[in-house]
């Protein structure tokens, strides 16, 4: 009896243990970069173009997006057969949207800059955060989509916080939340991340992305990297 009830202790110790085992933020996101496809790569990551879909409001609209990684960023999109352009780069910003009657390149407002800015880093917030000037904290565990996930507590250089979600099982991003502000409007931008997929040489994407408020699914259907992009490609038309 003496040598059953000491199994029984050790099989509750051992349970105890791992039940109660706590994961660190670093331990996450070290996981999450190897999910990524690894420090050496997401290291060696200088460019990236994407070809896919947006849905919105009933429509299905062709994207392309150009980054260099910390440099610019465009992105062009077709709406009834007007191409519409999005360029933001470390400085500046400007679009052309002949959907939204410009007829001219227009100076991206500051807030959208700020936004659209984080676009520019293809390594993603987590990568490095912490020469990033940013802090990551758990701030425990919560279901995202009936599945598990990690919740990271992000807090930028300026103070800004937002929230980043990690699927305990694959260690992806699967949901982030932050709070922005446009044209002196605040509001609670959400992205819900599913069906990665990996490039051939190894690196992981999301292929499908919601977001809301708006109600826009992002379809991506090809995604190269490290191949040339033109500077030219940021230039303000004149």
């Amino acid at each position: 009896m003496t040598r059953i009830k000491s199994y029984a202790l050790l099989a509750a110790f051992l349970i105890t243990g791992i039940s109660t085992y706590a994961q660190t933020a670093d331990e996450i996101i070290a996981k999450n970069t190897a999910a990524m496809g690894g420090e050496a790569k997401l290291k060696d990551l200088k460019t990236q173009y994407v070809e896919g879909n947006m849905e919105v409001q009933g429509q299905s609209v062709p994207i392309k997006k150009w980054v260099k990684q910390n440099e610019g960023m465009r992105l062009e999109f077709n709406v009834m057969g007007s191409n519409n352009v999005q360029v933001v780069t470390r400085s500046t910003g400007w679009s052309l949207m002949p959907v939204m009657m410009q007829t001219a390149p227009q100076d991206m407002d500051s807030a959208t800059l700020k936004i659209m800015q984080a676009q520019l880093d293809l390594r993603g917030e987590l990568y490095d955060y912490k020469n990033k000037g940013k802090r990551i904290a758990l701030a425990g565990k919560e279901d995202v989509n009936g599945t598990p996930a990690y919740k990271l507590k992000v807090t930028g250089e300026n103070g800004a916080t937002g929230d980043v979600y990690i699927d305990a099982n694959t260690f992806l991003i699967v949901k982030t939340v932050n709070n922005i502000n446009i044209k002196g409007q605040s509001l609670e931008l959400v992205l819900m991340m599913s069906d990665y997929k990996k490039t051939p040489e190894g690196y992981a994407y999301a292929a499908t992305t919601t977001q809301t408020p708006g109600d826009v699914k992002i379809n991506v259907s090809k995604v190269d990297v490290n191949t040339p992009v033109v500077d030219t490609l940021f230039a303000k038309p004149q």
